[in-house]
């Protein structure tokens, strides 16, 4: 039985477009306690050995996860498939909510880097 995907509705409906893909649903999932994964080959497109329920963060039971403790980092990673008919054309990948910095792979490949949040305002 297939599982629903949770929060299948536009987050933002005045941005709604014609062609959009909700990735929410089933997300592979690593914790990074020593912040190494990238010299560990956690971008090489490894399997991760657990499963998150995206939206949710994973310190909620409802991600599957319902670790209270600090993560210092923890690696997310989604096989999607771009429809044939976006060829050449600019893809927005959007993200609802980082705490605090992200790197972001697209096939091995950095694409973009975001640092700020509320956590990085004291520091």
């Amino acid at each position: 039985m297939a599982r629903s995907v949770p929060r299948p509705e536009h987050p933002r409906p005045d941005f709604e477009r014609t062609d959009w893909i909700n990735l929410n649903g089933e997300w592979q999932f690593e914790t990074d306690p020593g912040n190494s994964g990238e010299s560990q080959g956690l971008a090489s497109g490894m399997r991760f050995p657990m499963t998150i329920r995206v939206p949710f963060c994973p310190e909620s039971p409802l991600s599957g996860i319902g670790c209270v403790d600090f993560m210092d980092a923890v690696w997310y990673r989604k096989l999607a498939r771009v429809p044939k008919s976006w060829a050449g054309k600019r893809i927005l990948l959007h993200f609802g909510a980082v705490d605090y910095e992200a790197t972001v792979w697209v096939n091995g490949v950095e694409i973009g880097r975001h640092r700020g949040g509320a956590r990085g305002q004291d520091e």
